[in-house]
């Protein structure tokens, strides 16, 4: 292969060869071959100097970049058990922070003999892996194999491997070895500037000129060998100018022949743009310009540099940091893209291997405007707001937003107003959440293109949908550029100092890296990204992750003290919704919070929304337990506006139907643990929950009852350890007629809360003083409402309160009732739930959701009134269960009506009467294998 040639070569031509760790590690031999028995040393109070100090054992975790690794950084035949006192790899300390370990390369690793060994890689641990040691920049630890076909070598030790740059007042400190000794000649720009027959050299030397200068290394004996190292001398303080009017940070099309690339940088000596153009080298001509602020550099530069798959860059900043720009729109990561669908890539420029490491930026040649069909998409009202949240990679299979395009349709018929991707932005990795965000601005590969993302959300638009995007800003990951600008490898985390970053996290439930919302740098990026999805994207809002951590305020583990009135924290999300509303003031500007309620107070009177929690109360009560849902209602919190999202499931949270099926209530022959009525329960709360005013949201699948835990594992087991990894993708459940059922339910009830004012009021009563008995009245000119479920597993009687007398319309039923008192108590049986409604109303397409539930037993089989329009569920019982062969039903003349469709599962069955069934009295035969089950229903 290709790159296997690359490798070869690069271990073959002298001066590509050095030394890439400064004396972290160093050998005995020096210049060791794949067969030589070698010593490695490590200094601790070198590269991050986490174990400097230590005192405990120090192992290693080693392995080798061969001519079969993919990259620079693909370790192969890895030794080392983390986390263990592997005895293999135990470093014997030679003094204090000074260890070695002795072995034979070949044998060691096990490397076959016909593939060549590049380099060792390293890091060092102690015995839990809690504290390790690695390069100054937090990376791995190489040093270079020799090949054995050549004899004479040179390497540097200083300068070091990657970009050089000076300024002009610094000296340059020359460190070089040969493996053996010759006549040593250095050349810097070709004046000789050293000569001495020796296998070392150690001095410093001031460079002549600011400039990129080269460094030529010649060692002589019988044959000659040659290393080239090139570096850059800097202005001690150069001219300030600012970039033109105009200019974002990131990548401009400043005109029809050059582009800026800007970058803010607060702190940074200089910034240099690596490209192919450069050979991604560090290089006087694309060495950016400081702005008059001090942080912001740029630089203008022809178009014409980019062509022909050219068009990727990275920044090199102040002590030799490499990074892709953090406004990056698409990134290259040679780790991960491997993974990625071909036809995404290849719409992106190649990866510059064996120019660069590490994740590049990529962009268009040309600006690549959409022609969206919905140019100003009018919104749905908060208040009549249901949202669908979304994970991509667990709903569907091809988990990419043009599969999700094609799926709008059935969001629509659901009755869908709005749509919440769950993270799309790149993030560490492919498989994930996306709350390990790396590059805010940039589209995830994994899930598709920008261009397939944007023509979602047109779709999306042109279906009345809107599409909101989860973004999070209270922290980042390692591998994000504003973690990586200012690190401190030594302790793996952000630097002091940094204008992104807090050293340490303000508040107990982060991850990743704290950042401060309190800083300037962090206001401007944060508001650039913004801007980014809505001009770009036409996003419709923002659900902004962990918001309440986004504070200065220092409240260490104190979950409560975190949760208090925070006027700093309201005054930042403040500034940042002022700034979405100066862009699109009808955007949604969504939080999950869970503060103290005096501080969500006013961020709701402000015209945020807020998440509420309301998954535990909603679980009770669906299994038949005592409950309080008053959460769910904005005005027990006493809001003066409906900007509470109350949910019954979110991502975050385990599944009501888990909960049901594990945990469920059962009185007599009532079980809340049996599937089919488990889904009964569900469409129970829902009632419930959706009639209740105020935005509402339901999390992937909840519409048909997933009971796949949030905790299960690939395997099938259940670790909190799994939370995150994938889980089944169930559209098959929407051939189970008990789960359509509950969709169906779940759409009757959209259907009302989006097209009738009344489920929207601001004149309601939601009466949750019964732990098991739930109401809620509704109060508009157009029409009033009353919902009424039993939660309890036994029948029980419930006040209706209807606001007064006259005929009444049960919703699902089609049922009317004259009411003549209202406080007449109606029976309602377990887990029952009604809808009145005081006009006639009827769900969509006509369609009635309730069930008659019919017990087919072999003997003391009851009658059950049903009507044409029923659907009838049954569940055989006794012996000799198995698969039902036929259905039949016989008038009392014993005309029978064997029935074409019917759907069971083991001992539960399905069916609906056939047309033109006359009321009257009915047998129903259910046939098995083994036996014959009769029932008795009475049709009115």
């Amino acid at each position: 292969m290709l790159l296997n040639k690359f490798f070869f070569l690069s271990a073959l031509v002298i001066f590509l060869s050095q030394t890439s760790f400064s004396q972290v590690i160093w050998t005995v031999p020096a210049f060791p071959t794949k067969y030589d028995d070698v010593t490695v040393y490590f200094d601790a109070t070198q590269g991050n100097r986490a174990l400097e100090g230590f005192t405990g054992d120090v192992y290693a975790h080693t392995g080798v970049i061969t001519s079969e690794s993919i990259n620079g950084s693909d370790w192969k035949y890895v030794i080392g058990n983390w986390g263990t006192a592997d005895s293999r790899v135990l470093m014997t300390r030679v003094s204090e922070d000074l260890y070695s370990i002795r072995y034979n390369i070949s044998d060691f690793y096990g490397v076959p003999a016909q593939e060549e060994v590049l380099k060792m890689a390293f890091v060092f641990r102690n015995v839990t892996g809690s504290i390790v040691g690695r390069s100054t920049d937090g990376t791995d630890i190489y040093t270079d194999v020799f090949s054995s076909n050549i004899g004479l070598f040179i390497t540097l030790n200083s300068p070091s491997s990657g970009d050089i740059v000076i300024t002009e007042d610094d000296s340059l400190y020359v460190d070089v070895l040969v493996s053996d000794t010759a006549d040593l000649q250095i050349f810097n720009d070709g004046l000789q500037i050293y000569f001495d027959h020796t296998d070392r050299a150690s001095f410093y030397f001031h460079p002549p000129s600011v400039g990129l200068h080269e460094l030529e290394f010649v060692a002589t004996t019988d044959t000659v060998v040659q290393l080239i190292k090139k570096y850059i001398v800097i202005m001690q303080d150069e001219e300030k100018t600012n970039p033109p009017a105009g200019s974002v940070n990131g990548l401009n099309y400043f005109s029809d022949s050059t582009y800026i690339f800007q970058l803010y940088a607060p702190f940074k000596e200089y910034v240099f743009l690596l490209t192919p153009a450069n050979g991604f080298t560090a290089d006087t001509g694309f060495q950016l310009n400081p702005a008059e602020d001090g942080s912001t550099y740029w630089i203008e530069l022809p178009r014409n540099l980019f062509k022909n798959d050219q068009n990727t860059y990275q920044y090199l900043v102040s002590d030799g940091i490499r990074v892709a720009d953090p406004h990056s729109e698409v990134v290259l990561d040679p780790n991960h893209d491997d993974f990625i669908d071909p036809l995404v890539m290849t719409t992106l420029p190649p990866y510059p291997t064996g120019m660069t490491q590490g994740i590049v930026t990529a962009f268009d040649t040309t600006y690549q405007s959409y022609d969206f069909e919905v140019d100003s998409f009018i919104k749905t009202e908060k208040t009549n707001l249901v949202i669908y949240e979304l994970l991509l990679r667990d709903f569907l299979a091809k988990h990419n937003f043009k599969t999700l395009e094609d799926t709008l349709d059935y969001f629509v018929k659901l009755g869908i107003n709005a749509i919440e991707l769950m993270p799309v932005n790149e993030f560490e990795g492919n498989i994930s959440w996306g709350y390990n965000p790396s590059f805010h601005m940039a589209v995830d590969k994994y899930y598709g293109t920008r261009q397939q993302l944007k023509s979602l959300i047109d779709a999306a638009h042109q279906r009345g949908i809107a599409v909101i995007l989860d973004v999070v800003f209270n922290h980042g990951f390692s591998q994000s550029p504003l973690a990586q600008m200012y690190w401190d490898a030594t302790n793996f985390r952000p630097a002091p100092g940094s204008p992104y970053m807090n050293v340490t996290p303000r508040h107990p439930f982060n991850v990743g890296y704290d950042i401060n919302h309190e800083s300037i740098a962090t206001k401007i990026w944060v508001k650039r990204i913004l801007s980014y999805w809505i001009e770009e994207f036409k996003v419709d809002g923002f659900r902004f992750d962990l918001s309440k951590g986004m504070t200065q305020f220092n409240s260490g583990n104190d979950a409560g003290l975190m949760a208090r009135y925070d006027p700093g924290r309201i005054a930042i999300l403040k500034d940042y919704a002022d700034f979405i509303w100066s862009h699109d003031s009808t955007s949604y500007v969504i939080l999950e919070h869970f503060a103290d309620n005096n501080e969500e107070t006013v961020l709701s009177d402000y015209g945020m929304m807020l998440w509420g929690n309301i998954n535990h109360e909603f679980n009770e009560a669906a299994k038949g337990f005592q409950s309080d849902l008053e959460g769910a209602d904005y005005t027990f919190k006493e809001w003066d506006e409906p900007n509470l999202i109350a949910y019954m499931e979110c991502h975050d949270e385990e599944r009501l139907m888990v909960r049901l099926l594990n945990e469920g209530d059962s009185e007599g022959s009532y079980n809340t643990r049996h599937l089919p009525t488990a889904l009964k329960r569900v469409a129970a709360a829902s009632a419930i929950y959706y009639s209740i005013p105020g935005p509402k949201m339901i999390w992937q699948f909840g519409e048909l009852g997933y009971d796949f835990s949030i905790n299960r594992c690939p395997n099938g087991t259940i670790s909190n350890d799994c939370r995150t990894d994938p889980k089944p993708i169930r559209w098959d459940y929407l051939q189970n007629p008990d789960r359509e059922n509950l969709r169906r339910v779940t759409e009757s009830l959209i259907h009302l809360k989006i097209n009738y004012p009344t489920f929207s009021t601001d004149d309601f009563v939601f009466n949750d003083a019964n732990f098991y008995l739930k109401t809620v009245h509704l109060n508009h000119p157009d029409m009033d409402a009353v919902t009424l479920v039993n939660f309890r597993v036994i029948n029980s009687d419930i006040n209706p309160k209807f606001q007064y007398t006259g005929t009444w319309y049960e919703y699902f039923t089609g049922d009317s009732l004259i009411v003549t008192d209202t406080q007449k108590k109606i029976t309602f049986g377990p887990g029952e739930y009604r809808i009145y409604t005081s006009e006639r109303i009827t769900p969509p397409d006509g369609f009635f959701t309730r069930t008659k539930d019919v017990a087919f037993l072999t003997t003391d089989f009851y009658p059950s009134l049903v009507t044409t329009q029923d659907w009838i569920s049954g569940t055989l019982s006794g012996t000799g269960r198995s698969k039902i062969e036929s259905i039949s039903i016989s008038d009392v003349r014993g005309i029978q009506n064997v029935l074409s469709t019917f759907y069971s599962l083991g001992e539960d069955f399905r069916f609906q009467l056939p047309d033109g069934m006359i009321p009257g009295i009915y047998f129903v035969q259910v046939r098995t294998k083994e036996q014959i089950y009769v029932g008795k229903v009475i049709v009115q």
